[in-house]
């Protein structure tokens, strides 16, 4: 997500549209998920205006964390304790494979 730098823009600009620029505005904007004042000032900027990532995206990526943070305390405590706790791997095993479904499911 973009940082919010409002205070920093002291200038409005206004102009006006037909009926097929403002539609064509609207698809872009659904498409980015960007608002219009977002999406007109990267346009202005010459910036590449991508479709904003499926809400799997965001799913995967918080899954992916939870993974990586639940293997280092596996990993913590196998090394403490000289053992591997069934639970734990299990837990990571359905989260890794619900992760997988998830990758599967967007392409």
């Amino acid at each position: 997500m973009k940082k919010k730098d409002n205070k920093k823009r002291t200038y409005r600009i206004e102009f006006y549209v037909n009926e097929k620029e403002y539609n064509k505005i609207l698809k872009q904007q659904k498409l980015s998920g960007l608002t219009k004042s977002a999406l007109m000032r990267d346009l202005v900027l010459g910036l590449d205006i991508r479709p904003a990532p499926p809400e799997k995206y965001f799913e995967i990526y918080r899954l992916t964390a939870n993974i990586a943070n639940n293997t280092n305390q596996v990993a913590k405590i196998a090394n403490a304790t000289g053992q591997i706790d069934s639970m734990r791997i299990n837990g990571l095993l359905t989260m890794v494979n619900k992760c997988w479904q998830l990758l599967k499911e967007l392409r």
